[in-house]
């Protein structure tokens, strides 16, 4: 019995194991290297669940921002990604070199495949074109109005920050990555939605909490087996109660803290206009059409960009109070000069700094002035401090830097250099508006009818003739987009065909647009149409932006000079204050038309708006305005040739030139301060690679690289111990690297070898050859402990260490310095 016992034990142990099941009849068979994916989460599948829940929170955002249509595709693809990203994760036997190159091509794929299905009913041959387009049209500096473009970028963004979110988490266990990711992609659209969607927010929030709790008390329980310890099987479950109940708590004061900020020169850094986030923002915007998205409620927002799109979503909020002595005149912030097909943009402009109170005039005659004080109760959108006064500001009480155009020199915007406007914040402007009644104006010709001019060198005070237009202005002025309808000049020539002023002409566009549109904020114009041919031919409604842009388009196309500015209107008067009451609802854009040797003229298309009023009869004779001692031409009745801004006698006038542009000096700054910083970094680099280098020179090359593992190893926090061997500190390093285990072991042995073996027999790696392998491995092993060194600054810590060591050291040579100077004394 005893002996059949012990055959039986023995024919057990001695048995292979099937790999597939318990059964008696199955077969051992090899495993294929290929299919050993291991798909288990040790982490739990709550840690999954929590995973999409951040993810999905940043993808249903922008799906609520509704920048384009068909976004609804972004759930599945999201999903796909989760997918292939748990699987990439998850595997072992490819490399990531090879799987993200992968991911990114499915992504592209995946993305393509979806655009295709959704805005070509699946033609894929249309797409490709649409695409091929896009990129001529992005290389020739064009303006992009096919949103199925952002669409395909949105689907494959969503595919790959799902992909990256798994593999962030599960791969590179860089869950606090993974977090600010999606938190980068949730913010930006969450100031595009519907304040109800914060929701989003709250619960991204709670998750991401949830999450990094989940995971942290997982990675600590690994930990914990492997020294031993015990934990109790609820350990878990009590933790993520826990952790619910102070996320919330930590939501809820975060609810309750104050909100609204604005550190005036962080912004200012932030808004300016060759600030690299900006000029990425423009070039996207031009590139990337997108029709949807969700205005915030406001009461007025003016950037260096007019968009033609959405609801502008104004509220009645009181935003100016003004105290003037001319109550009809609009307060204008920002002039364009460039429609780009879809905006109104400027072009290249510079600065100059104004001081208080000195006046700046452009040369133009019939002026008069006029002086608006205004306080600010609730200040406007601004994506830089403008100051707001009737057009042509003249001076100002506080300094400010004058925008201009480099090509003709008119002034685009009055910045304030004490940084955006705050609510109390009260300032006086005198501005010279146009004094030129009907008749004068009428008597201004076509800049096609306009008298040539060249100008005397020999005579640089002598005026051009009247009625003469600087080519800079006509330029500037008469500029339009490629690929503009046709139809949109035809309509212009005919409306205009019946006058023959240049008055007339601008007039009766101006009375055209007021009696045949409605006056919208609810409108949008459909994917892939050019903005003012919608408004004039399909949609035929709009509000201001759509009236001033088609008024200045149709003007353009019969060669009249016109601009689109930006600012408010007058409002309503306030009898009890005497004062005019700006609300957020009356921002406002119209149309300026230049007139030769007169200026800048107000026009309004905008139906429901009162037109602006003419003087009865024209000033030209005796009009003369002496602000600040300095009086304004006119007087002969002879308009000024237009100055450029590089030619002598700036039109500009009386400004400090040698003074500072703040608007200039500021990056400027920054680029000596980022140069700067980079020319210390390669220094630092040189130096650093030049001591790398002369590190353990004097030593075998064993020797040196063995030293050189082991310094970056105790830069990472893993030092050698007196009581270790090579052998058991290169196991030390193999866990904390186990891709780089085999390589380290070999080195180790290698330097055992070449230090302790006899230098004759054939072990010695001198005389076996391996000492060439050397280099080998250290190519292989320097820039992954240089990676994980720097994953692992261990060595800051030792900072303070060092610091509080030197501390003592200065301290005792002051006072053996002190010591020895006593001595002396008394000697």
């Amino acid at each position: 019995m005893q002996n059949a016992s012990i055959e039986q034990l023995s024919r057990i142990i001695s048995e292979p194991r099937p790999e597939g099941g318990s059964g008696q009849n199955k077969r051992l068979h090899p495993r294929n290297p290929l299919s050993q994916i291991h798909l288990s989460l040790a982490e739990g599948w709550f840690s999954l669940f929590l995973l999409a829940v951040v993810v999905y929170s940043t993808i249903w955002c922008v799906q609520a921002a509704d920048w384009v249509a068909n976004l609804n595709v972004l759930t599945l693809t999201t999903a796909l990604g989760l997918l292939a990203g748990v699987i990439a994760a998850k595997q072992r036997r490819l490399s990531r070199w090879l799987v993200h190159p992968l991911a990114v091509v499915l992504g592209i794929l995946l993305a393509f495949w979806q655009t295709a299905q959704a805005d070509y009913a699946g033609n894929t041959a249309q797409f490709m074109n649409g695409i091929h387009q896009w990129f001529i049209l992005a290389l020739n500096g064009g303006t992009s109005t096919d949103d199925s473009i952002f669409l395909f970028l949105i689907t494959g963004l969503s595919f790959l920050l799902a992909y990256a979110s798994a593999w962030l988490l599960y791969r590179t266990r860089s869950p606090w990555l993974m977090i600010l990711a999606n938190a980068f992609v949730l913010l930006i659209n969450l100031s595009n939605i519907q304040p109800g969607y914060i929701v989003f927010l709250v619960v991204f929030l709670v998750a991401s909490l949830l999450l990094l709790l989940r995971f942290n008390l997982y990675e600590s329980s690994i930990r914990w087996r492997r020294l031993g310890l015990r934990c109790s099987d609820d350990l878990g479950w009590e933790f993520m109660q826990a952790g619910a109940i102070v996320s919330i708590g930590i939501l809820i004061f975060a609810w309750l803290l104050p909100s609204g900020y604005v550190n005036d020169a962080a912004y200012q850094i932030w808004s300016v206009d060759n600030n690299p986030w900006v000029q990425m923002e423009n070039l996207w915007n031009r590139l990337v059409s997108v029709n949807g998205s969700y205005n915030a409620l406001n009461h007025g927002n003016f950037t260096n960009t007019l968009t033609l799109g959405g609801n502008p979503n104004l509220s009645d909020a009181v935003v100016f109070k003004v105290k003037t002595d001319d109550g009809t005149q609009y307060l204008a912030s920002i002039s364009y000069d460039t429609y780009t097909g879809r905006d109104w943009t400027n072009g290249a402009t510079d600065g100059i700094s104004n001081a208080s109170g000195a006046p700046i005039y452009d040369g133009s005659q019939d002026l008069r002035s006029i002086q608006q004080t205004i306080t600010v109760v609730n200040p406007p959108g601004e994506d830089a401090p403008y100051l707001f006064g009737a057009s042509q500001i003249a001076t100002a009480d506080q300094s400010a830097n004058i925008v201009y155009r480099k090509s003709d020199g008119s002034v685009v915007a009055w910045l304030r250099t004490n940084g955006a406007l705050a609510a109390g914040d009260h300032y006086t402007v005198t501005s010279y508006i146009s004094g030129a009644d009907i008749k004068t104006l009428e008597g201004i010709p076509l800049p096609a009818d306009a008298p040539s001019y060249t100008p005397n060198p020999y005579s640089p005070d002598e005026s051009p003739p009247v009625g003469y237009y600087s080519p800079a202005i006509l330029k500037s002025y008469l500029q339009l987009p490629s690929g503009l309808d046709v139809n949109i000049k035809n309509l212009a020539q005919r409306i205009t065909a019946p006058y023959k002023t240049m008055y007339d002409k601008a007039s009766a566009l101006e009375n055209y647009l007021r009696e045949n549109y409605t006056y919208n904020i609810n409108v949008k114009v459909p994917s892939g149409e050019e903005p003012v041919s919608w408004f004039l031919f399909r949609g035929r409604q709009g509000y201001c932006n759509y009236f001033a842009a088609a008024m200045a388009i149709m003007a353009r196309e019969v060669g009249i000079p016109a601009r689109v500015v930006a600012g408010y209107t007058n409002g309503k008067y306030d009898a009890k204050t005497h004062q005019w009451v700006i609300r957020g609802t009356d921002a406002h854009a119209w149309t300026q038309v230049y007139f030769a040797g007169f200026g800048w003229v107000n026009f309004e298309p905008t139906a429901s708006f009162s037109t602006f009023t003419r003087p009865v009869s024209s000033a030209n004779s005796s009009n003369t305005v002496t602000p600040g001692g300095t009086s304004l031409p006119g007087g002969n009745g002879k308009p000024k040739r237009p100055i450029l801004p590089d030619q002598p006698g700036n039109g500009l006038s009386n400004v400090p030139n040698t003074a500072p542009d703040t608007a200039a000096q500021l990056p400027r700054d920054i680029g000596l301060f980022l140069s700067g910083l980079l020319v210390l970094l390669v220094l630092g680099v040189i130096v650093f690679a030049l001591w790398w280098r002369r590190l353990f020179k004097g030593y075998d090359l064993p020797v040196q690289i063995f030293g050189r593992v082991s310094l970056l190893a105790s830069w990472a926090g893993i030092t050698m111990r007196r009581s270790q061997t090579p052998y058991e500190y290169a196991g030390a390093l193999a866990k904390a690297a186990p891709e780089q285990a085999v390589t380290i072991e070999r080195l180790a042995d290698i330097y055992v070898r070449d230090r302790w073996a006899d230098p004759s027999s054939e072990i010695h790696p001198k005389r076996s050859g391996e000492v060439a392998e050397l280099p080998i491995l250290w190519q292989v092993l320097q820039p992954r402990l240089f990676l994980y060194a720097l994953r692992h600054p261990y060595f800051l810590r030792g900072i303070p260490t060092a610091m509080k060591k030197l501390m003592p050291m200065r301290r005792r040579k002051r006072r053996d310095e002190s010591i020895q100077v006593d001595s002396n004394w008394v000697e």
